[in-house]
C-alpha cells in the first residue's frame, strides 16, 4: 500500500492507463507513415514509452516522434504517461508480489511540467534534460516534498531546499516525478524498510530488487521514468542495477556533491545515475557532477571532470585496452560459485576480447583489505545527527530514530549497533581512513605495474534472491578505494524466470571518462539489456 503521507495527485486507473499509455507502446519506434519522398522531411515515428531514452524524449518535443494520436507530445502529456504506468503497475499484484518501488510523487509535477512547456514554447528546451522524467532515491532532499529515507520515523520530513545534485538536474531541465523506495537509511544491500517492507525486481517480484537503491532500479527497469538517481556507500549503485538489467555509475568520491543527501557514511557515500543505457548515464552524470562549496570533497585539487562524458562514448572504446579479470582480492573470491553468474561473466570476457581488448586473466590482489563495513558503523550515527540538525527535522537524533518504534526491525538493529560503535574522533577511526587511502594506492600501483586500463568482475555473485537471503557482492572493492566503477547489463540467468546479471568495469580515480569509453563499447557490442515482461506490455 501507498503510505498515508504519500501524495498521489492523479488517479488515472488501469483502464485509462491502457488507453493512454499502451497506445504509445505499439509503435515501438516504427514509422507511423510511409517513407517520405526525396527532398521532404522524414515522417515522424511513434513515441514508444518502453525503453525511451533522453534522445527519444528530445525527438518527441521536436516533433520527430509523435503520440499515437499523431500529436506532438508536451511535458504534461509525457509526465501523465509515466504517472499512469506507475499507478497501474507499481502496486499491482498481477505478477504475485507488488514491485512497491515508489514512495511518493511530486505534488507540484503538473505545475512544473506546465512551466517547462511554457519555456519550450517561448525559448526552446530548458536544458539538455528538458522534461526528462526523473525518479530520485528517497534520500535526495527536495524543497517541494518530503525526504524520508524510506522510514516511517522520518514521515513528513521536509528539508528547506534541494540537494545540490537535484538543483543541477532541475537546471538541466529535468522533471522530478517523485521518489523511489530504498533500504531504510541506505543501511543494507537488500530493500528492508518500514514503508513498504521490501521492494521486488520487476523481472520476478518475489525476488529482492537489491539495496540500497532498489526502488530506483526497479522503477527504471519497469519504465516508470527515463532516469533515476541512486547513492552508493557499498553496493547501492551497482548491486540494484545488476539485479534489474541497468547501468549504474559509482563515481570517484568527490565528483558528485553529497550536500543534501541523507548520509550513511560521508567518507564513502557517492550519488549517481541509474539508467537503462550508458549514454543516458553519461548525460545524467554531466548534470549531477560539479564543484560545490558546501561539500569539501568536490574541491579536491586533483579532481577531473571533462566538459561532457558523452564525448567519451566510443563504440571502439575497447580496442587496444588491457583489461584485467579480478578473480580474488584479500582472500575474497570475486566470482563465487553460481553457475549462471560465472557463465555470463565468461561470455562477457570473450565479448570484450572480441571487441579488441587484451585480457589479463587472472588478476589477484592478495594484500587488499576491505575497510568499508567498519567505517559505515563508525560514521553513521554522527553523520545522521549532523543531517537532522541542519533543518527542522521530525527527529532530533539517531537515538530518537532508534527509539521511535518506527524503523524496520532489521534496520533498527543496525542503527542500534551504530549507536554503540559510533566513533569519528578516535585514533582507531583515523587509522581506518589511512588504511583506506593505502588500499587505493595499492590498487593503483598494481594497475600501473600490469599496465591495465581497467578491471572487470561481477558486481554480485548470485542473481537476485528473495528478501532476507543475502547476495554475495564485491561492493567493498570500489568503496574501500574511492575509485570509480560502472555496471552494465551482461546477460540473464537460465532460471524459469530469467534474472539479470551485470558486469562491473573498475578504473582509476577521476578517470570516469575511460570507463565510459569501455562500458559504452561493451554495451553497444552486446546489447544485453532485456526489459521485464509486465502485464499489458508487448513481449520483450
Amino acid at each position: 500500500m501507498i503510505p498515508a503521507f504519500t501524495v498521489r495527485p492523479f488517479a488515472l486507473g488501469r483502464a485509462a492507463f491502457t488507453t493512454l499509455a499502451f497506445a504509445c507502446l505499439a509503435g515501438c519506434g516504427q514509422s507511423s507513415s510511409p517513407t517520405s519522398a526525396p527532398g521532404t522531411p522524414p515522417a515522424p515515428t511513434t513515441f514508444a514509452l518502453l525503453e525511451a531514452t533522453v534522445a527519444d524524449v528530445q525527438a518527441a518535443f521536436r516533433g520527430e516522434q509523435v503520440g499515437a494520436d499523431g500529436q506532438t507530445l508536451n511535458c504534461v502529456a509525457l509526465a501523465e504517461l509515466y504517472l499512469a504506468r506507475i499507478d497501474a503497475l507499481d502496486n499491482s499484484t498481477d505478477t504475485g508480489l507488488p514491485i512497491s518501488s515508489i514512495v511518493s510523487l511530486n505534488p507540484l509535477w503538473r505545475e512544473q511540467a506546465e512551466a517547462l512547456d511554457a519555456t519550450f514554447d517561448t525559448s526552446g528546451p530548458a536544458g539538455p534534460l528538458h522534461c526528462v522524467p526523473v525518479l530520485l532515491k528517497d534520500l535526495y532532499d527536495t524543497f517541494d516534498f518530503p525526504t524520508t529515507a524510506s522510514s516511517l520515523a522520518l514521515a513528513g520530513s521536509q528539508p528547506p531546499d534541494d540537494a545540490f545534485t537535484v538543483a543541477r538536474l532541475r537546471e538541466a531541465g529535468a522533471l522530478i516525478l517523485g521518489k523511489a523506495g530504498m533500504s531504510e537509511y541506505a543501511y543494507w544491500t537488500q530493500s528492508f524498510n518500514s514503508v513498504s517492507q521490501r521492494i521486488g525486481t520487476p523481472y520476478n517480484t518475489a525476488m529482492d530488487a537489491g539495496g540500497s537503491s532498489g526502488g530506483t532500479a526497479a522503477a527504471i527497469a519497469a519504465n516508470f521514468a527515463v532516469l533515476g538517481t541512486g547513492s552508493d556507500t557499498c553496493a547501492s549503485i551497482r548491486l540494484p542495477p545488476s539485479n534489474n538489467g541497468l547501468v549504474g555509475v559509482r563515481s570517484s568520491v568527490g565528483l558528485v556533491s553529497q550536500d543534501g543527501l541523507v548520509p550513511l557514511s560521508h567518507s564513502m557515500d557517492v550519488g549517481g545515475p541509474i539508467t537503462r543505457s550508458v549514454r543516458d548515464a553519461a548525460l545524467m552524470l554531466d548534470a549531477m557532477a560539479g564543484v560545490d562549496t558546501a561539500d569539501i570533497r568536490t574541491q579536491d585539487p586533483e579532481r577531473i571532470q571533462p566538459a561532457t562524458y558523452t564525448a567519451h562514448l566510443n563504440e571502439q572504446g575497447l580496442a587496444g585496452r588491457r583489461i584485467g579479470v579480478l578473480r580474488s582480492y584479500g582472500g575474497t573470491d570475486a566470482f563465487g560459485s553460481n553457475a549462471d553468474v560465472n557463465a555470463i561473466m565468461e561470455l562477457a570476457i570473450a565479448d570484450i576480447a572480441a571487441a579488441g581488448a587484451e585480457i589479463v586473466d587472472p588478476v589477484e590482489l592478495p594484500d587488499f583489505t576491505n575497510i568499508s563495513t567498519l567505517l559505515i558503523v563508525q560514521e553513521f550515527a554522527d553523520h545522521m545527527d549532523e543531517y537532522l540538525a541542519s533543518f527542522d527535522a521530525p527527529r532530533d537524533s539517531t537515538q530518537d530514530i532508534f527509539t521511535s518504534g518506527l524503523v524496520h526491525p532489521f534496520i533498527e538493529a543496525l542503527v542500534g549497533a551504530s549507536l554503540l560503535l559510533r566513533d569519528t574522533e578516535s585514533e582507531n577511526y583515523q587509522t581506518q581512513l589511512a588504511n583506506r587511502e593505502a588500499m587505493r594506492v595499492y590498487v593503483e600501483t598494481e594497475l600501473d605495474a600490469r599496465q591495465l586500463d581497467a578491471l572487470i568482475y561481477p558486481p554480485v555473485q548470485q542473481p537476485a534472491r528473495p528478501t532476507g537471503l543475502v547476495q554475495g557482492d564485491n561492493c567493498g572493492f570500489s568503496s574501500t578505494t574511492s575509485m570509480p566503477s560502472i555496471v552494465v547489463p551482461a546477460g540473464l540467468s537460465g532460471d524459469a524466470s530469467p534474472l539479470p546479471v551485470g558486469i562491473e568495469f573498475f578504473g582509476r580515480k577521476w578517470d570516469e571518462a575511460t570507463l565510459f569509453e569501455m562500458a559504452y563499447a561493451y554495451e553497444q557490442a552486446t546489447l544485453r539489456r532485456r526489459r521485464p515482461a509486465l502485464p499489458g506490455d508487448p513481449p520483450p
